[in-house]
C-alpha cells in the first residue's frame, strides 16, 4: 500500500503520540509499504528525509493561527501533489480534517489518541487565571468542531484502548460502527534492562542505597504529580527518593510545592532528557509510578517501563487498569489521592523482586512488542482500502448490476 500519514507531532521532536506515529510509520515501511509522513518542521532536522520505504516530510509550518486551525490548513497544503495514495492515516482530528480537505481520493483512517476537548476542560478547571487558562476557552470549541468533522469524514477510527473507545461511545455514538481496536507498542530491544538497575543509577548519579521512584510526565494538571509529591511526603520516614522526568507549564509550581512539603531534598526534577538517559531512568527505578488524575488514553510510558523490567504502579484513571491488571491487580491504585498512592507504593516495594521485574519485561514483550502489535494496524488500513474499492466498484455498475466496460 501507498500510505500517507499526517501528524501534528513526530519523534524525536516530541514523545507520546509522536512515538506512536513514528513507530507505526517505520514499522509499516519495514513491512514493504511505501509510507510518506507529513509532519511539523523542526529545527536542525532534515526537511525531506528518506529512510528505506519511509519518507518524512517536515513541512507543516506553525504560524499566527491557533495551533489546531493552523495544522488543518498546513496539512491540506502539504499533502497535495505527493502522487497516488492508497490510504490516509491521520493521528488526531486536526490531521484528519486537513487530509479530508486535500481531496486525495483515498480512504481516511483516524487514530483517536485522546479527547482533547475533555482534556482542555479538565485543564481549565485546575489552572489559575492566566494565558494558559484563557487559551483553553479558545481551543476547546475548535477541538470539539474538529473532532466532529474529522470523525464524521473518516472511514475508520482506530482506538488504542477500551477506555478510549468508551469516550467515543459517549461523545460520538453515531461513529461507533467505524471503530477498530489497535494497541500502542514498545521497542523492547531499546527499552530493556540492559546492564541492570545499579549500572543505570551510576550513570545517572542516583543513590544506590535508597529506593528510587520514577515518573515520566508532562507537568500538567491531569498528570497527578502533585499527588505523587504528597505521597512522598507521607513516606518521609522511609528511604525513598523520587525522580520526575519531563517538563511542562507547572514545573515551577511543582518545585515550590516540593519545598513547601519538605521533600525537595528527596525529589529530583530532571526535566526533559534525551533517549539514552530516558532509558536509564526507567532501568534505574525500583518502581515507576503513573499518578494520572484523568484521561490516560493508553499509557506509552507504562509499557516502556515494563519493557525495561521495571514494575509500574498506576492509578485507575483511563486505560491504565487494562494494561496492569492482567499482570498483577495490586499494581492498580483505586484512587489518585496521595494516601492511596503511598499505600500502593509501599505494597509494591514489599513484593517486587528480581523475578517480578523479569515477569514485567516478559509481559511487555508478549503483549506490546511492536512486531506483535503492528499487524492489527496493517489489517485495519488494508480493510479500509478494500471497503473503499468495493464501494467504488459498486458505483461503477449499471442499474441492472452488470459492470461498465470501457
Amino acid at each position: 500500500m501507498r500510505i500517507l500519514i499526517a501528524s501534528g507531532t513526530w519523534y524525536p521532536d516530541k514523545n507520546g503520540v509522536a512515538r506512536v506515529a513514528s513507530e507505526v510509520g517505520r514499522r509499516l515501511a519495514d513491512r514493504g509499504h511505501e509510507v510518506t509522513a507529513v509532519v511539523p518542521q523542526a529545527p536542525n532536522l532534515t526537511a525531506d528525509d528518506q529512510t528505506g520505504s519511509l519518507r518524512v516530510l517536515r513541512a507543516i509550518r506553525r504560524g499566527a493561527l491557533p495551533l489546531l486551525a493552523n495544522d488543518v490548513v498546513e496539512t491540506t497544503r502539504r499533502s497535495r501533489g505527493l502522487g497516488r495514495i492508497d490510504v490516509l492515516l491521520a493521528h488526531g482530528s486536526a490531521a484528519a480534517v486537513g487530509l479530508s480537505r486535500a481531496r486525495l481520493g483515498a480512504p481516511l483512517v483516524l487514530v483517536y489518541h485522546a479527547s482533547l476537548p475533555r482534556e482542555l476542560r479538565f485543564m481549565r478547571s485546575r489552572l489559575p487565571w492566566g494565558r494558559e487558562r484563557f487559551m483553553t476557552y479558545i481551543n476547546e470549541p475548535i477541538a470539539y468542531g474538529l473532532d466532529r468533522v474529522g470523525l464524521g469524514r473518516c472511514d475508520r477510527i482506530l482506538a488504542l484502548s477500551a477506555y478510549s473507545r468508551s469516550l467515543l461511545v459517549t461523545d460520538h455514538a453515531d461513529q461507533v460502527p467505524k471503530i477498530r481496536a489497535v494497541s500502542g507498542g514498545v521497542e523492547t530491544s531499546t527499552f530493556s534492562p540492559l546492564d541492570g538497575m545499579q549500572a543505570a543509577r551510576a550513570r545517572l548519579g542516583a543513590d544506590p542505597a535508597r529506593r528510587l521512584l520514577v515518573t515520566v510526565r508532562r507537568a500538567e494538571p491531569r498528570m497527578g504529580i502533585e499527588q505523587l509529591l504528597g505521597a512522598v511526603r507521607i513516606m518521609a520516614d522511609e528511604d525513598v527518593d523520587l525522580a520526575v522526568v519531563g517538563g511542562g507549564l507547572l514545573t515551577v509550581e511543582l518545585r515550590r510545592l516540593a519545598t513547601e512539603l519538605g521533600v525537595d531534598g528527596r525529589v529530583r526534577f530532571v526535566g526533559p532528557v534525551g533517549e539514552d538517559e530516558l532509558h536509564d531512568w526507567y532501568r534505574a527505578a525500583d518502581l515507576f509510578v503513573l499518578p494520572t488524575v484523568a484521561y490516560e488514553g493508553f499509557g506509552m510510558v507504562t509499557v516502556e517501563a515494563l519493557a525495561s523490567g521495571t514494575p509500574v504502579v498506576g492509578t485507575s484513571a483511563g486505560a491504565t487498569p487494562e494494561l496492569l491488571e492482567p499482570l498483577d491487580p495490586r499494581l492498580v491504585v483505586g484512587d489518585s489521592d496521595r494516601d492511596s498512592l503511598a499505600a500502593a507504593i509501599r505494597q509494591a516495594l514489599a513484593f517486587v523482586n528480581d523475578d517480578f521485574r523479569a515477569r514485567c519485561r516478559q509481559y511487555a514483550k508478549d503483549h506490546f512488542e511492536w512486531e506483535r502489535v503492528i499487524p492489527s494496524w496493517e489489517e485495519a488500513l488494508g480493510d479500509a482500502v478494500s471497503d473503499k474499492n468495493r464501494s467504488w466498484a459498486g458505483q461503477k455498475r449499471f442499474p441492472n448490476g452488470y459492470p461498465q466496460y470501457p
